[in-house]
């Protein structure tokens, strides 16, 4: 009679039929564990399957394989095989917990952006408190060791333990007060003290930032939770900059607020929403100092975005002609001229507007040094529909276009104003004005227009006749609605001015 191949297996080593039957059957568990495991590790490599899920299906075959093999043991050799099964299951059971509490917070807590996805401060508490339990049970059912009389005999050693370590316990419970109030995300930028930086992983210790010199600073969380936080990306992504222009004191405000605003229009990296603004801010002894503020996107766009805007608002202070105050104060020899007055040739154009009609040469002087004059060439836009604004064009020389989309509504030369409906009741801009030809205009802004209505009572019935003349060509066929509009404008003016 033939053997078969496990009585051949034993009497060739000496060894029971049981022992080579378990031996077998353990090489035989071993080559589906490793024919799993190379499975999994290719669709891996593939992106078939994440790696936490693929080792989370590996160990749990394995898990299963230790389970049935000890469920074949043969009676004699189950007492025996017992505390090895024990401690495979333990392994097996620490891998499947290890490699499932991974896969869930990878499946729930995707990347944001550019930023990966990081080590999860409450992952590493779900793997400490499992492996605890699984510990636990370990030294009961493989060592026979009770827990409950060594934990109550070593609470003088606990306290010990407790006071030398206050400090990292104090930086795991404040690392898990932050994970708990969310104050920030990885990906946000924060300040914390004298510390700016992106937020790029919280453990159980420290919060990692990465400054914007691409450093990398490790804060306590103790110290976080304690310092004053401050979030660049909460409640909105947009940060509002404020950078301080100085101009010299002869340059009128509108000059200057104006000059700043086409800067920051144009400058790269300004949001358009929400719109900048100028602002003026102080009126020192040798210089007027204004607040240029503008919004950006992100904060680590600061820096560039600024130098775009001071380059911008420098080549916007050449072009209009005003100049950079020197540092500290300078002595004179000679009195310094004021701002030129009006030419005749402008006092005869001023002197055919209709809303100045009547006033006197001394009243439109004061005009003129109150405003600025800026030149256009041919093209070049003088008002954009849409956009905001408090000033008027008063059109000393050249000639203008009028558009609408796409269509020419009008073209308007020396004599003429636009705008004027912004500065009286500063509602948008509702036309885009171009200059056809090289054209000078006087910018008036509401202030300076407000030293004529002072000195010229007057000149407010003349806005009120500019009101209804514009509701009745708006609505042409009917004159109740004509009178109700003019009425409104006239409201909106009176708000302003008064």
């Amino acid at each position: 009679m033939i053997q078969g191949p496990l009585a051949f297996i034993s009497s060739a080593t000496g060894l029971s039929a049981s022992a080579v039957d378990v031996g077998a059957r353990l090489a035989l568990g071993l080559a589906i564990f490793a024919a799993v495991s190379l499975a999994l590790s290719l669709l891996a490599r593939r992106g078939a399957i994440s790696r936490p899920l693929g080792g989370l299906v590996k160990w749990l075959c394995g898990l299963g394989l230790v389970w049935g093999l000890a469920a074949t043991l043969p009676p004699a050799d189950a007492a025996a095989g017992d505390k090895a099964v024990s401690l495979a299951s333990l392994v097996a059971l620490w891998m499947v917990a290890r490699y499932a509490v991974d896969f869930f917070f990878q499946k729930f807590s995707p990347s944001r952006g550019d930023v990966r996805p990081t080590r999860h401060i409450l992952q590493d508490l779900s793997k400490f408190l499992i492996l605890a339990v699984l510990a636990g049970w370990g030294l009961r059912d493989i060592l026979d060791i009770q827990l409950g009389p060594l934990l109550t005999s070593s609470a003088i050693l606990t306290a010990v333990i407790g006071l030398s370590m206050q400090d990292t316990i104090g930086s795991l419970f404040s690392g898990l007060l932050l994970q708990i109030e969310k104050p920030f995300s990885e990906g946000d930028w924060i300040k914390v003290g004298d510390v700016e930086g992106q937020v790029t992983e919280v453990t159980w210790r420290y919060t990692k930032v990465v400054t914007i010199e691409a450093n990398a600073v490790l804060l306590p969380n103790n110290l976080v939770a304690k310092e004053r936080l401050v979030n660049y990306d909460r409640p909105a992504s947009h940060l509002r900059q404020i950078v301080n222009v100085p101009a010299p004191v002869h340059a009128p405000p509108v000059a200057v607020r104006s000059a700043i605003l086409a800067a920051l229009r144009r400058a790269e990296g300004v949001l358009a929403d929400p719109a900048p603004a100028a602002r003026l801010m102080d009126i020192q002894g040798d210089r007027i100092v204004y607040a240029a503020v503008y919004y950006i996107a992100a904060f680590n766009s600061r820096l560039a975005v600024a130098d775009a805007v001071l380059a911008a608002i420098w080549y916007q202070f050449m072009e209009q002609g005003v100049s950079l105050p020197p540092p500290g104060r300078r002595i004179v020899m000679a009195e310094e001229s004021a701002q030129a007055g009006a030419t005749p040739e402008q006092l005869a154009s001023l002197a055919g507007v209709a809303l100045l009609a009547g006033l006197g040469q001394a009243d439109l002087d004061l005009l003129v040094r109150a405003s600025t004059r800026r030149t256009f060439a041919p093209g070049q836009v003088i008002m954009a529909k849409g956009e905001t604004g408090s000033t008027m064009n008063v059109i000393l020389s050249g000639l203008t276009a009028v558009t609408v989309g796409d269509r020419e509504v009008a073209r308007l030369g020396a004599g003429q104003i636009v705008g004027e409906m912004a500065l009286l009741t500063g509602e948008p801009r509702q036309a885009d004005v171009r200059a056809v030809e090289p054209t000078e205009c006087l910018v008036v802004d509401r202030e300076g227009f407000r030293l004529v209505l002072s000195r010229h009572p007057a000149v407010v019935e003349r806005v009120r006749a500019i009101f209804e003349a514009r509701a009745a060509a708006n609505h042409a066929a009917s004159k109740p609605d004509a009178q109700a509009e003019a009425l409104s404008l006239f409201a909106r003016f009176r708000s302003l001015f008064t």
